[in-house]
Parts: C-alpha cells; structure tokens; sequence
C-alpha cells in the first residue's frame, strides 16, 4: 500500500490484483488506483493453485500490463505459471503500450516480472519435502523472471545463488516505513500521549506493557514469546501483553497461554486500525520471529521511538544494529526473557537504545527511497524484456 500510495502517476499505471480486503480497497480509491479481486489460498492445493494461475493469466491478457510486480512465495509461483502459460500460448497480440514512449513488453507474449521476496521460504525448509519442492519451482521459474527484489541481504545472498536467476537478477531494496507518521504520532514519547493510549488499549494504569504485531502463525513465534512472559512472571515482572494481529493460530496461542497461567496478562488484539496509537502504548516492542525477511513492525517500532527487543535472525540483525536494541537467541525463551527483563528494568539504557534506533530508521528505512529503487528495478525488468525482444527477432 505504501509503494501504491506513492508511485508516480505520471510514469505508472496502477492496478492491484488481491484478495477481498477493505483496507487495500480503500488505499486504491484514495490514489485512483483500479482494484481486481482475485482468490489465492495460502495453503498448498495443486488444483486450485492451477486454477489460480489460469484465473490471473486471463486477468493479464485482458489487463495488459508492462510489469506484473507479485509479492511473496505462492503469490510469485501462480503469478509466474501464469505468465508461463502466456509464454506457451500461440496467437497472442503484442501487449498494449501504456504511456507515451513505453518499452515494448517483449517476446513470448508476457509482461515484464518482477518478484518481492518477503521472507525465506527456502531457508526455513531446505530440509523437508516442501523444502525440495520450493526450491524446484524456483528453479524452474527463474527463466519468467526478470528481476528479484529482496528486502534484506541474506535474502540477496540467498536468491542470488538460485541457478537462473544469479547476481545480475536479484537487487536489494530495504522495506520502507513512512516515517512522519510514526515520528510525529510517537515522538517524543510524553508520559501524556502514553497514558492516553493506554486509555485506548484499557490498559492498566502504572504496569509496563510489552507489544508485538504479527501475523499469528508458528514462524512468528509468538508461542516462544508466551513461554518468554511465563518465566518473566515466575521472576516477578508482570507486563501486560498486547498481541496485535491475527492469523490459523490464534486460538492455539490463546490456549497455550491458558495453560501457562497468562492469560490475565495477555490480550489478542486482532487487527489494529491506528497502529501509530499501538507503539504509544508499549513501553518495549517484541518480534519474537524464526524466520523473517525484514519485519516492517520491527522498524515502525523503532521509528516510533520504543525499545525493541527482536530474534537474532538475518533480517533483524540488519535492523537492529549494535546499540539500538536486543537480540536473544531465535527459539529460546530464557535468551527471550533476558533481554525483555533488561528492557523493562534498564529504563534509562532503553531510552538511549531507541533515541539511536530512530535515527538509524531515518536514514535507511525511509519509505520514499523505497518507492525509488523499486521503480528503478521496473525500468530495469523493462529493459530485460525489451533486450530479449530484439534477441528474439533478430
């Protein structure tokens, strides 16, 4: 939403095919971007993953873009078996041109593809079925592929060794956050804009609050979290907990919390409208990941000015820099509670931490460089395609 939002609408067209959801329905109507609803299920489902990929073939024909930009793993896949099935596909018209000056599409009847990777699916199960299996789709796609963002360097790395894709296809651009929102929603974090989003949350009055946002699935590790409060509790640090999103495993989380005792201390959010509100109202910020690309939540908390404590995975190690947070073991709930006791207990080094956290976040997480480099890597895919065209026809 924030690369729709802020694209430039003289050099880019925008349509965004997802999902029924009201929240992107609402940021295409404020930009006057057009909105097409597909269905994808996030479960592997062969036959309706083929259909999928049929479904978003047609929508391509009819919609012709330059660049089809997929985010995520099974979102890349359809999307890139679709443009496949374009490849394959005898006596398609060339792709319309749209806007003066435009770059051919290319050859084979397909737009120019472009792939966000998110989080690794490859690292988190190289050694499984499902591991193999990912690794071969992506092989076998590389060739659709014009360009791979990846948000942090590990996944760069990681991408950039896929036979067929390589270094030349694979660019780094960091997420982005939209920076004044948070700095000057959040900061500085006066004890009178806290109490007063703590009112929003019931919070109780003089307790120190712990806060994630997440989606609720085991990578996100929030069950380690859970574990992480019920041995903060048995030292005697009681912090509420606020969990905000949802997910397949909320109600487990909610029963593994019964179990350990905390359920006083813990409250499943859902979906927050004001997350800017949310960060005013924790004293730390949790990402308790397995595995995680770059956590856009991660950075919004440090933009918001609060003391983060994160899992030493790839993604946040390179967010969260010496002197700007902690990082505890990913998996270990005493490495976990260790870093939320000293969160909590050294208010003054907190305070220090999350001053330098933001100024890190200013200079490299800010949204409009984001926005740059991704339309730099379209007109990059752009050329590909139009390379391989005159290749084709000469």
């Amino acid at each position: 939403m924030s690369l729709v939002e802020r694209m430039d609408r003289d050099r880019f067209e925008v349509v965004v095919a997802a999902p029924e959801d009201a929240h992107i329905a609402a940021c295409l109507e404020r930009c006057c971007g057009r909105y097409e609803r597909v269905a994808i299920h996030g479960d592997p489902a062969p036959h309706r993953d083929v259909a999928a990929a049929l479904m978003l073939a047609r929508l391509i024909r009819r919609v012709r873009p330059d660049i089809c930009h997929l985010h995520g793993f099974k979102a890349s896949v359809v999307g890139r078996a679709a443009a496949r099935f374009l490849e394959r596909t005898s006596g398609l018209s060339r792709w319309a041109r749209w806007g003066t000056g435009a770059p051919d599409c290319g050859p084979g009847g397909r737009p120019a593809i472009v792939y966000t990777v998110h989080n690794s699916v490859l690292s988190r199960t190289q050694s499984t079925r499902e591991g193999r299996l990912c690794g071969y789709l992506e092989r076998a796609l590389a060739h659709v592929t014009d360009r791979v963002i990846a948000v942090s360097r590990a996944l760069r790395d990681e991408y950039a060794r896929i036979p067929g894709l390589g270094p030349d296809k694979v660019r780094h651009v960091p997420n982005g956050v939209a920076l004044d929102c948070f700095i000057r929603g959040a900061w500085p974090p006066t004890p009178e804009r806290a109490a007063e989003a703590r009112r929003v949350f019931a919070c109780a009055p003089g307790k120190a609050v712990v806060g994630t946002v997440t989606r609720l699935i085991p990578d996100k590790g929030v069950g380690v979290l859970l574990h992480a409060v019920a041995r903060l509790r048995g030292w005697g640090l009681r912090p509420e907990v606020l969990v905000a999103g949802d997910g397949p495993a909320r109600g487990d989380l909610q029963m593994l919390a019964a179990s350990l005792a905390i359920s006083d201390q813990v409250r499943f959010l859902g979906f927050i409208e004001d997350i800017t509100c949310f960060y005013r109202a924790i004293d730390v910020f949790v990402l308790p990941s397995l595995s995680e690309g770059m956590s856009l939540s991660l950075v919004e908390a440090m933009a918001a000015g609060v003391p983060v404590v994160a899992s030493r995975i790839p993604g946040a190690e390179e967010t969260v820099t010496p002197g700007t947070g902690w990082l505890a073991a990913p998996g270990d709930p005493l490495a976990l509670t260790c870093c939320l006791r000293d969160a909590l207990l050294r208010r003054h080094e907190a305070a220090r931490m999350a001053e330098q956290a933001q100024a890190e976040v200013q200079r490299k997480f800010a949204v409009e460089g984001m926005v740059r480099a991704t339309q730099e890597v379209y007109y990059e895919a752009l050329a590909e395609r139009k390379r391989l065209s005159i290749r084709v026809r000469g």
